[in-house]
């Protein structure tokens, strides 16, 4: 092997790694952007979702903070792959949800109910969204309600609702 050929594989072998390190950085940088994007929308989702419990429900802002809705929909994320798209459909669900028994006349979300309903309309948004989905027991041990009393909230949620799970509306 001649000293031309050695100097030629150590510029390929030095252009090899100069790729691989770019190729690392590239990767560290979209993760990074990756994780920005997902904190950005863990708090437009979260700041959303306080604003329309807050405003239907009087004094829910004690017990629906900041936090608590960050854990909630990390949990979620976490143990069932929340999806954004699913966070906007929940949301919809959940205003729809108030708009509808404001029409109807009837106060069923408050500050006692109110996770529970939050629960059922991502429940319900997940199960709009995504074609197997973990039933309720699932849901149920996660967050520690019992199954019977989240079968009931979600057929309620459903009725307020008039089974109307159609998106069309923009927000």
């Amino acid at each position: 092997m001649t000293s031309s050929d050695c100097s030629a594989i150590q510029e390929t072998s030095d252009l090899i790694q100069q790729s691989e390190f770019a190729n690392i950085s590239c990767i560290e940088t979209k993760s990074t952007n990756i994780d920005y994007t997902n904190n950005q929308q863990l708090q437009i989702i979260t700041q959303k979702l306080i604003a329309i419990v807050c405003d239907a429900v009087p004094g829910a802002d004690e017990f629906i903070t900041d936090t608590r809705i960050k854990l909630f929909l990390k949990q979620l994320q976490q143990k069932a792959s929340l999806h954004f798209e699913e966070c906007i459909t929940a949301i919809v669900l959940l205003h729809r949800f108030i708009v509808k028994q404001s029409a109807k006349d009837i106060q069923i979300l408050k500050v006692s109910n109110v996770g529970t309903l939050i629960i059922i309309s991502f429940i319900l948004a997940m199960k709009l969204n995504r074609d197997r989905i973990p039933n309720n027991r699932f849901f149920a041990n996660i967050f520690g309600v019992p199954i019977a009393n989240l079968n009931l909230s979600e057929i309620s949620f459903l009725q307020i609702i008039d089974f109307e799970l159609g998106l069309t509306e923009i927000y």
